[in-house]
């Protein structure tokens, strides 16, 4: 899948952090020279005259706020979350702002519906916590393993530089079990670096000691550099099991620091 649309969507449920969710919206969709579309599931067939009422005003006011005029459109669905990835797929959106209030207690363990609409989701999420810090992305995390397949994720870099070029891109990568491994990681740092520098990049690359909680470290660094934003692959979730036993991205996207997560499928390619 290539993200090629020209939509930024946001799930719009006329909550607190819905309105925040329209912050990271409009200041993506100005940087990424997108359309913001206002997505609202409604229970009934019934409602939905006056949603559109409702939703009108709240379009009036990003216009005056933000300068930016979204669209808006109601979907029926009784499972919202479900809902909002299958509108944002058939949409072909090129990002959807999704909110979360974290995750706690009993939900740990039933697995919360943010991880449930990620996983598998072929539309990248953005999953916020709070208002943006800054109007620009400023500092962006990217956790690359170099001992793995690392070109797609090193295009992401490059694709997001052309929207924020006086971002610092913070590359988090761990160190090598071993000396060979370790020369490898080096070797392949000292390539991107220049790669990178070469097209005006700035790059900061961090090591991390593979044995420790990743997330964590993640979360540290990113908290280190004054992260805007943290991306992370996602991965399918095939059974219940996994969410019992918690996912990384689980852990990032209720950090405690509420830096927003971008969350991509693996699969997915940016032009």
């Amino acid at each position: 899948m290539e993200m090629s649309n020209n939509l930024i969507v946001v799930p719009f449920d006329f909550t607190p952090m819905s309105y925040q969710a329209i912050e990271h919206g409009a200041c993506l969709a100005m940087a990424m020279e997108k359309k913001l579309l206002l997505l609202h599931v409604a229970g009934k067939e019934s409602e939905i005259p006056a949603l559109e009422k409702k939703l009108q005003i709240i379009v009036d006011e990003c216009l005056e706020t933000y300068q930016l005029q979204p669209e808006f459109k109601i979907v029926k669905g009784s499972r919202p979350y479900a809902t909002i990835k299958t509108a944002a797929e058939e949409l072909n959106a090129a990002l959807v702002i999704l909110k979360t209030g974290g995750i706690r207690g009993i939900k740990r363990y039933t697995g919360i519906r943010t991880i449930k609409i990620l996983s598998g989701s072929l539309v990248p999420f953005v999953v916020i916590q709070d208002a943006p810090k800054n109007a620009t992305l400023q500092n962006i995390v990217f956790p690359i393993n170099f001992l793995g397949e690392h070109d797609t994720k090193l295009k992401r870099v490059v694709f997001f530089s052309r929207f924020y070029p006086d971002a610092t891109m913070h590359i988090i990568t761990p160190s090598g079990k071993d000396t060979d491994k370790e020369k490898i990681i080096a070797s392949n740092i000292k390539v991107m670096t220049k790669a990178l520098e070469d097209q005006n990049i700035k790059v900061n690359f961090i090591t991390h000691d593979h044995t420790k909680n990743k997330a964590e470290l993640i979360i540290a660094a990113a908290k280190e550099a004054n992260a805007d934003m943290i991306m992370t692959p996602t991965e399918n979730v095939p059974t219940a099991i996994k969410f019992l036993f918690g996912l990384r991205e689980e852990k990032l996207i209720s950090n405690a620091e509420k830096i927003p997560v971008m969350c991509v499928h693996a699969s997915l390619q940016f032009l």
